[in-house]
């Protein structure tokens, strides 16, 4: 809708497009992730798939029943009882009452706030209020499910018992539309996510690839701010993988890295050996504290454990100083391929850091392990103490 202006009136208004120019399919059956900064238009995108707001242009074609969770606590009447939201929202996603009542148990359940079911909703906490919203949403069986930054508000048992629940969903073949600020929770469900910046797409795929983009973003603008705009942030050449991410200042760079066994990116370990990784760099002069992140890293990317490790700097030379380490763990991780990313940084800690360059995967390794019966993805050495035998301070045997 456009203003009518008289000649010579200046608008008193500027035009501002949340979300412009996105073309989007998502397949049934999909887990689809939208990342981005505060603003960048994902919810707003949200609002155009469910129909609460109408596209300025365009058109969106959605087919199936949509469930969504888009705001805490829409949808619901402040003065009716928890039960009694439960009947409408189920009437406003199109169950029938028959069909609301089958499934009345099992949202109560989920939800587990007891007593608190029959009174009114304007008297739950934010929690409270998320947990019925999330029951109904997850148990009228949607086709589609839209959840945006829902579980931030949920303990950490509801959570864990949500995050579940969307696994099994999306095993049946739900559609998943999921916005999380988590990006490992993006990678954990997602089969492919969409980066989101000032309403346009800036980059889709992979979850893991999509989320480096973001970051590559998000550390531009860290520097550019802590510099006055003087050091920015880009992309850079993977050192071992053509098509692989690396980005960073030019205040540095990572001049090789290797298993130190083979002298080469990628080596297989069996259980218990060690594991030692040479890292060379080379920064400026003015990089007072230059170290290594490194993170060992599952498959898609979940971080599993890592140090942040001081390099050693030699003199400068023309300007520049050689550094580098050698760094070494067991390998004590479940059977399969696992990744190292390396991050050049000026400073000892993540929170205080500078990033110089970040190398993503830039090693693999596999791991073998024969006759080990442990659970999980690393081996803690869990034992049992022979009988009788306790420690006054805690401590373990070994």
């Amino acid at each position: 809708m456009k203003q009518l202006l008289l000649p010579g009136k200046a608008p008193h208004y500027r035009e501002l497009w949340a979300v412009r120019d996105v073309t989007l399919t998502i397949e049934k059956g999909e887990a689809i992730g939208l990342i981005g900064r505060n603003g960048s238009g994902k919810s707003t995108l949200l609002q155009l798939i469910c129909g609460t707001l109408s596209a300025s242009t365009g058109n969106v074609v959605c087919q199936g029943r949509i469930a969504a969770l888009l705001e805490l606590g829409s949808g619901f009447n402040p003065d009716f009882s928890g039960r009694e939201n439960v009947f409408l929202n189920g009437a406003i996603l199109g169950l029938s009452r028959a069909e609301i009542e089958r499934r009345f148990n099992d949202i109560t359940d989920f939800a587990g706030i007891g007593d608190f079911i029959e009174q009114p909703t304007r008297t739950y906490s934010s929690g409270m209020l998320m947990r019925l919203a999330f029951a109904v949403s997850v148990w009228v069986d949607p086709d589609i499910l839209i959840v945006d930054e829902a579980l931030a508000v949920g303990d950490a048992s509801f959570q864990f018992k949500c995050l579940q629940r969307l696994e099994a969903l999306t095993a049946r073949g739900t559609t998943l539309l999921f916005v999380s600020h988590d990006l490992n929770m993006v990678k954990r469900f997602c089969k492919r996510a969409v980066y989101l910046r000032a309403g346009e797409i800036r980059a889709s795929g992979p979850p893991e690839e999509v989320a480096e983009r973001y970051l590559l973003d998000v550390r531009d603008e860290q520097r550019r701010e802590s510099s006055a705009d003087a050091v920015a942030v880009v992309p850079k050449a993977h050192l071992a993988n053509k098509d692989g991410i690396a980005f960073g200042t030019d205040e540095g760079r990572i001049l090789t890295a290797y298993f130190v066994n083979t002298q080469e990116v990628h080596s297989t370990f069996v259980h218990d050996d060690m594991i030692e990784v040479r890292v060379e760099a080379m920064v400026r002069e003015s990089i007072t504290l230059p170290s290594i992140s490194l993170t060992i890293q599952e498959p898609r990317l979940l971080v599993i454990g890592g140090a942040n490790l001081k390099l050693l700097r030699e003199p400068p030379h023309d300007g520049w100083c050689k550094a580098s380490l050698t760094a070494r763990f067991r390998s004590r991780f479940a059977a399969g391929r696992y990744h190292i990313t390396l991050k050049l940084m000026n400073g000892h800690t993540e929170e205080s850091a500078q990033l110089i360059e970040k190398q993503v995967a830039l090693l693999s390794f596999d791991t073998l392990v024969l006759g080990n019966d442990f659970l999980g993805i690393v081996d803690l050495g869990v034992e049992r103490l022979p009988q009788g035998q306790h420690l006054k301070d805690g401590t373990s045997l070994g």
